[in-house]
């Protein structure tokens, strides 16, 4: 139950980073969002305990090199997912964003792991489907399709990073830090463009300013949490199907909330986008797993809100 309400914050998600798109620029909303979502996780450190199955200085070790990586990663993959909310709806944008589940289990293959018919299949399914939700009339291509089709790319090697580092480091305090890096990082950027100075940048943040606050509150600082209490007893198989709801959320979102109406075509993309996702996490062959346990344990280690 927690990581379905987990889902559903994350789904209403795409519909403030859309709304929030059309007032201020990618760098300047992710670096306030993600500086303000820091900021309210901060008290979660008085219940942080350190591992215990390591000394401390490798949990400190694991938690500081992990935050970095995984913070340099996040900071492409939420201005890029940003950036492309920007000229694609919001239904593309949550549908799209979770393909990272089906990405996960190619990382396998730079560790030499095999990659099992079901997970072939998944992104076969998937791939399909994302022609159908990108492809306009007189097969012209969403420019704001392709750049979240990176971020999600982008976030299947962020969960990578955090499953390396995960076993060790703290998991709060690693957020943190990436989060930080996320929010500082693409923060700064936005002052060297002159998105967020003078009357045009702060008329631009009041403007945004109620997808700001449910950006920053729910899906960075509630959702996050939510989902690190949830992964310390949900299966890992049943933690990445029911997280890749959101993309189901997000499209009832922006048909309830921002009128958006799509096509059959479009319909036809996000079911063939779904089966996939669930496809290469439900079959389980009896021989030749491994990729897939792999994409689970990954999955199951990454405390990252999308």
């Amino acid at each position: 139950m927690l990581l379905l309400a987990a889902a559903v914050i994350w789904g209403t998600g795409f519909v403030a980073q859309n709304l929030g798109s059309k007032h201020m620029g990618a760098f300047a909303f992710t670096g306030v969002r993600f500086t303000l979502g820091t900021l309210l996780l901060l008290p979660l450190l008085r219940f942080a305990p350190w591992p215990t199955h390591v000394d401390r200085a490798t949990a400190r070790r694991a938690t500081l090199r992990g935050g970095l990586a995984a913070g340099c990663i996040m900071l492409c993959a939420a201005t890029t997912q940003q950036y492309g909310l920007s000229s694609t709806t919001a239904s593309n944008g949550a549908f799209i964003t979770s393909l990272y589940v089906v990405f996960v289990p190619f990382l396998g293959l730079l560790s030499r792991q095999k990659i099992s018919w079901p997970v072939w299949l998944g992104v076969t399914l998937a791939g399909f489907g994302l022609a159908l939700m990108g492809i306009e009339p007189g097969f012209t291509i969403n420019a704001g399709d392709a750049w979240v089709l990176l971020c999600a790319v982008l976030w299947a090697v962020h969960v990578a990073v955090v499953g390396r580092f995960s076993r060790d480091a703290e998991p709060i305090r690693l957020s943190l830090i990436q989060l930080g890096m996320t929010g500082v990082g693409a923060l700064s950027i936005a002052i060297t463009r002159g998105e967020v100075s003078g009357e045009a940048g702060m008329a631009a943040i009041s403007a945004a300013k109620w997808a700001l606050i449910y950006g920053a509150i729910l899906p960075v600082a509630v959702a996050f949490t939510l989902q690190v209490i949830a992964q310390k007893k949900a299966p890992p198989t049943h933690t990445a199907l029911i997280l890749s709801l959101e993309s189901v959320f997000g499209m009832a979102c922006g048909i309830m909330m921002l009128g958006e109406r799509p096509d059959l075509q479009k319909y036809a993309g996000a079911a063939l986008m779904l089966a996939g996702v669930v496809v290469s996490q439900v079959i389980r062959p009896k021989s030749d797993g491994g990729s897939v346990e792999m994409a689970d344990k990954m999955l199951s280690d990454d405390p990252q809100p999308r």
